[in-house]
């Protein structure tokens, strides 16, 4: 009876092991860390901050075309600006540009998602990115965008964003931005004005101060504080907006860009503008003879210029009577 109740090895092993069960069991719903359910929709969902998007200020542009950097003028940053290329010409932005980039990234469709490591971001060419968007919000927010490679065979793209850890596969955009050139984004118009955000007008010859409107209230009036019409006013402005190129100088070689800094360097009319976004220059020199180097439909011309003198347009004389103004011709 005694070796009945007596229990075998095997057994003695089956309850330890269940005792061991057992514990592990109990162990694990006491100290288990639970994971989080996980949102797929979240995950996959466009990580653009498009709402952030409506208000901007600036947004730089780099492709392989080059590096541009648009202004917006409109007082409240809204999309519709209108917009000022600064970089690498001073010219309008055409109208549809900027809404156009923020509506492409709004439909981004993430088909997945990679860690944001050194040999992802190789792997995926976000060392060399084929198209950086660097946007600054009117809150002063920065969001950079850079896209890599597009890969043929899946016919994906990746994209990383500054404010995330992640780099993610989505389907192209719908524009092909990484080629975008300076015709694509720009009319021939020179100047963006926005005459809400406008609190004065100067313009200089060598010989100092010509002319200056200035905004008192919703009034204009002169340097010497007589009111100016308004309506006149409004269409002197849409006079200098209708200032327009002939031809845009890029790609100019060391002395071609050296020619022109130092024509640029004694302007016979100087430009600024005063906004609510802050001071902006532009400067006028006739060119005499041509630019070494360079073959031109004719030799005399004119070349306007923003302060920064990193590139030029040329305008017809004609256009110079935009740069005449005296103020008793807006009483």
């Amino acid at each position: 009876m005694k070796a009945l109740l007596r229990p075998t090895f095997s057994s003695i092993l089956v309850i330890t092991f269940a005792l061991i069960l057992l514990f592990l069991g109990l162990f694990a719903e006491v100290f288990e860390s639970h994971t989080p359910e996980v949102d797929l929709a979240q995950i996959y969902a466009n990580p653009i901050p498009v709402i952030e998007l409506q208000h901007l200020k600036s947004l730089r542009m780099t492709n392989k075309q080059g590096n541009f950097l648009l202004e917006n003028t409109h007082p409240e940053g809204k999309l519709e600006g209108p917009w000022q290329m600064v970089e690498p010409q001073a010219l309008k932005v055409k109208d549809d540009v900027i809404p156009k980039i923020v509506d492409a990234l709004n439909v981004i469709r993430v088909r997945n998602f990679h860690l944001l490591e050194p040999i992802n971001i190789a792997s995926f060419s976000l060392d060399n990115p084929t198209l950086t968007l660097t946007f600054k919000t009117f809150l002063d927010k920065s969001y950079e965008v850079k896209m890599g490679l597009i890969n043929p065979i899946d016919n994906s793209a990746y994209l990383s964003l500054s404010s995330q850890n992640q780099i993610y596969q989505i389907d192209p955009i719908e524009i092909t931005l990484e080629s975008y050139d300076i015709s694509q984004l720009v009319e021939s118009r020179v100047l963006a004005l926005n005459t809400e955000s406008l609190v004065s007008l100067e313009i200089y010859t060598p010989t100092g101060l010509e002319v200056k409107l200035l905004k008192k209230e919703e009034l204009w009036v002169d340097q010497n504080g007589v009111s100016l019409e308004t309506n006149k006013v409004k269409k002197y402005f849409e006079k200098l907006e209708d200032l327009k190129s002939f031809t845009i100088l890029d790609k100019l070689t060391v002395p071609q860009q050296a020619f022109m800094e130092a024509a640029l360097a004694t302007p016979i009319y100087t430009l600024k503008l005063i906004s609510a976004q802050g001071v902006r220059s532009y400067y006028v020199s006739e060119i005499k003879n041509g630019i070494p180097g360079m073959s031109l439909a004719q030799s005399n011309f004119f070349a306007l210029s923003s302060e920064e003198k990193k590139s030029f347009v040329l305008i017809e004389k004609e256009q110079l009577r935009a740069f005449t103004l005296k103020s008793s011709e807006l009483k």
